[in-house]
């Protein structure tokens, strides 16, 4: 690509923005303005194209939205092309990740290790449903259960690492998880009757 036709108008507080920028002669541009001059509304209007989400003005959201991102052939810019990183926010995390290591060999390292990690946690995920009687959700409950939020799972395992590595059977591992969690079992508690 080697041109990037932006028009934007009411995209998180942009009025009005239309740009041309051309990538023939220099493949970079950096955007530096004080705080307050709709860096992060860029970037915002940018990561919604990437999620494949609308954009809109939070402060006046009747106004009409115009996100229009093209290439120099007037084809729009697909979610696939576009990768934001977010600022200020240390849990930051992308499959497009590696795509920031610009080492050929450091990049091959670092997908290696994360395709690594994903197949033992597939394994680990497939061994816990099993043992727990959950099926589709069990990331997403182990996740909750430990930390109150649906995508935390390795900060749930680091959570109950002491537990899972000590070699005493653990009490109550012979009763399946979905046997007691469960939406019978909820209801069975909100029972007045009961």
């Amino acid at each position: 690509m080697n041109q990037l036709k932006l028009n934007l108008k009411n995209c998180y507080g942009i009025k009005k923005l239309e740009k041309d920028f051309d990538f023939s002669s220099n493949g970079t541009y950096a955007i530096y303005a004080p705080n307050g001059v709709m860096k992060t509304s860029f970037a915002k209007t940018f990561k919604d194209l990437s999620l494949g989400l609308n954009s809109k003005d939070l402060i006046f959201p009747e106004r009409e939205t115009i996100r229009e991102i093209k290439k120099e052939d007037g084809r729009d810019v697909t979610k696939e092309e576009i990768f934001v990183v977010e600022p200020y926010n240390e849990n930051f995390n992308s499959e497009k990740m590696s795509t920031l290591l610009v080492n050929k060999e450091l990049k091959g390292r670092y997908d290696e290790i994360h395709l690594k990690i994903d197949e033992e946690k597939d394994k680990l995920l497939k061994e816990l449903r099993n043992l727990s009687g959950l099926r589709d959700d069990a990331e997403e409950e182990i996740s909750k259960t430990f930390t109150s939020e649906n995508d935390r799972l390795f900060d749930s395992l680091g959570r109950v690492e002491k537990e899972v590595m000590d070699s005493s059977i653990p009490a109550y591992s012979d009763i399946f998880y979905k046997e007691i969690f469960n939406e019978k079992v909820f209801s069975f508690f909100k029972d007045q009757r009961f």
